[in-house]
């Protein structure tokens, strides 16, 4: 008799036998070892040491370095968090630009689309990149300095026609535009930027958020389609640093929600 038929006779309880060989594991299954308060202390500071150094020998002497391999230009103090994979997953050829002191999360996925000519992804210095997301690029995807990305998708195309029978088309090369996201910008969890928009300094993309249309300096977007839902208030010592048209947007911006 195999494991597996001895198993399931245990689990019906064919015989007085097994009922009793039944009782014996589900109460083994629900006993639990004491807890020793100075040694398993102890083992658990031993373990989360031994995994932070194991994860940053891979990530100081393979990860980091396959990364920068695959840059244009990357900045200094690189931080990839492990998460599991160890390396973002980079497709296809684009141009990729980092700034300094950028933090990202290695399950994320950043591709080129093969339509676009000569993608270019660039991020700027003291952003945060977190997952998971996937960044698409035809042409260009910028994200500004001093960023809290938590998106699930950046992508600076419309996406596959709505029209059933041209949904399997390459996609409309015009169509393409492009992603630029200022400095300072806070996109919350699982929001989607999409298309050919601009998020304007300051501004906040609230959770699952989808961003079609620009979003003025200093605004708060919630929803789906995305809406300025607030303003925040608009620092006067940037007006200069930001220029006027942008701070025209901001006074221009309609609060609908």
């Amino acid at each position: 008799m195999g494991f597996t038929e001895f198993k399931n006779k245990i689990r019906k309880r064919e015989t007085p036998f097994y009922e009793k060989l039944y009782r014996i594991a589900k109460n083994l299954r629900g006993r639990d070892l004491p807890y020793i308060k100075f040694l398993h202390d102890l083992l658990y500071h031993e373990r989360r040491f031994r995994l932070i150094a194991w994860r940053t020998f891979w990530r100081l002497l393979y990860h980091q370095p396959l990364f920068r391999s695959r840059c244009f230009k990357c900045g200094d103090n690189l931080h990839i968090y492990h998460s599991g994979q160890g390396l973002p997953y980079i497709q296809g050829d684009l141009e990729i630009t980092i700034g300094n002191n950028v933090s990202i999360y290695d399950q994320i996925t950043i591709a080129s689309l093969t339509i676009g000519e000569n993608p270019r992804l660039t991020i700027g210095d003291n952003t945060d990149i977190s997952q998971p997301i996937t960044i698409t690029v035809g042409n260009e995807v910028i994200i500004g300095s001093h960023c809290l990305i938590g998106c699930t998708l950046i992508t600076d195309n419309q996406g596959h026609n709505i029209k059933y029978q041209e949904r399997f088309e390459k996609l409309d090369k015009a169509k393409i535009g492009r992603v630029e996201i200022g400095d300072y910008v806070w996109a919350a969890l699982q929001s989607i930027i999409i298309g050919n928009v601009t998020i304007g300094f300051g501004a906040v993309i609230g959770a699952r958020a989808v961003v079609t249309k620009d979003v003025p300096p200093f605004c708060v977007v919630t929803g789906n389609p995305a809406r300025i839902v607030k303003k925040l208030p608009f620092p006067e010592e940037l007006i200069n640093d930001i220029g006027k048209d942008q701070y025209e947007n901001y006074l221009n911006a309609n609060v609908e929600g």
